[in-house]
């Protein structure tokens, strides 16, 4: 015995359970890892609701961005940003004495071209058959000049009739370029009147997405101003027309109405996301959506089952075949 217990079988000995000890402590935490990674859940009766979820935002349906047609001097402003109107107000006016000059100095102008004109075509008239290259030159291009100055003239009276720019409909001005009395502005100044009953929200559904996706739906909306906020929306319009979005995919526009009070409260450009609600069904029995997997399932004893399916939604699916209220099913 006394041979037996050497230092070197001890050593050896003690080596070997240290390492015994290992594998035990290893095998009991795969074990451990394999019983967590299995889960045991029962078909249980809930309400379902399956959504598509999409990013969009506030866009008005009626917008109207007003300018001037010539440049001028500003001697009205009616409104100022933010303020409400009605259709047919004045907005904005120019001092009509430049414009009215402009009106009578393109008329003489035009005059004197008709008088060349007529001066040219007098003098090749008869000469039908022997016009010479040079006289049918000098009488299109008289008749030219007189044409495009007779347009300049019309042009100028136009400036002078729309020297003030009215609301083309009830709304509220969201943009204005100019608003001092004196200012000296250009054909992009004006003013910009949106119609606030007309903002709604727009986003874009994939196509391989908006098949599923009808008029009437409902839907949810959360913007980014309104944080914590649910606002409730249904759409209106989808687009017949495909779009390619910033990330080149091929997309849809898809328009939701809201009613709710808050809508006063929206701004063109708004952010937000929505939720289109594609179908609800209530007190039927689900499994989590994991659990599910090409209809099959894992059922304990090691086997598995096929089951039939219905609506899935965002954590669970329809079990419409297959199982019953209260079968327990595992998820791996």
């Amino acid at each position: 015995m006394r041979k037996f217990l050497t230092k070197r079988n001890i050593i050896i000995a003690v080596v070997i359970l240290a390492g015994l000890g290992v594998w035990w402590w290893r095998a009991g935490v795969a074990a451990r890892k394999a019983a967590a990674a299995v889960k045991i859940v029962q078909v249980t009766r809930k309400d379902i609701e399956s959504v598509l979820s999409v990013s969009g935002e506030i866009v008005s349906d009626k917008e109207a961005t007003l300018t001037f047609p010539a440049a001028g001097k500003l001697s009205y402003v009616g409104v100022a940003e933010g303020d409400s109107v009605k259709k047919g107000q004045a907005l904005l006016s120019l001092d009509p004495g430049d414009l009215e000059t402009a009106v009578r100095d393109d008329y003489y102008a035009y005059l004197a071209a008709d008088a060349n004109a007529k001066e040219v075509e007098d003098s090749v008239k008869g000469h039908d058959s022997d016009e010479t290259f040079a006289q049918k030159n000098a009488r299109v291009a008289a008749q030219t000049a007189r044409d495009e100055a007779y347009d300049v003239w019309l042009k100028a009276q136009r400036a002078l009739h729309n020297s003030t720019l009215y609301a083309p409909f009830d709304g509220i001005v969201t943009n204005i370029t100019a608003n001092a009395v004196g200012d000296t502005v250009g054909v992009t100044d004006g003013a910009t009147v949106v119609d606030p009953a007309s903002l709604h929200f727009e986003a874009e559904v994939d196509e391989t997405d908006i098949g599923g996706v009808e008029v009437g739906m409902p839907a949810r909306l959360t913007l980014d101003a309104f944080s914590g906020q649910t606002i409730d929306a249904t759409v209106q319009r989808i687009g017949y027309v495909t779009q390619i979005s910033s990330t080149g995919a091929t997309v849809f526009p898809v328009e939701m109405a809201v009613t709710d009070p808050i809508q006063s409260k929206f701004r063109i450009g708004m952010n937000g996301d929505a939720d289109i609600i594609l179908g609800t069904a209530k007190n039927v029995l689900t499994l989590p959506i994991e659990a599910v997997n090409d209809n099959v399932v894992n059922l304990p004893n090691g086997k598995t089952a096929t089951i039939e399916t219905g609506l899935a939604g965002v954590n669970d699916i329809q079990v419409t075949g297959g199982l019953n209220e209260g079968d327990k099913v595992v998820i791996k």
